[in-house]
C-alpha cells in the first residue's frame, strides 16, 4: 500500500511551521500592508485578521495530534 504526500508527517510540519510563523508575525507587530499583495486587495485588514484566525485554528487543532 502506497503513502500519499498528503497523508505523510511531512506536510502537517511545513503547515505547523508556517502557522507558527504566521503567529509570530502577528504577535511581533508586523506591518502587512506593506507587503505587494495588499495594495490589490479591496479589505486588507479582513484578509490578514482572517489569516490569522485560520494560523491559530490550524495550530490548535493540529499540533497537539501532531506532537503527541
Amino acid at each position: 500500500m502506497t503513502q500519499s504526500f498528503y497523508e505523510t508527517e511531512i506536510i502537517t510540519f511545513i503547515l505547523l511551521c508556517l502557522a507558527v510563523f504566521r503567529i509570530y508575525l502577528e504577535v511581533v507587530g508586523f506591518d502587512f500592508s506593506r507587503l505587494p499583495l495588499t495594495k490589490m486587495l479591496n479589505r486588507p485588514v479582513k484578509f490578514h485578521k482572517y489569516g490569522f484566525y485560520f494560523s491559530l485554528g490550524y495550530f490548535f487543532l493540529f499540533a497537539p495530534g501532531y506532537f503527541f
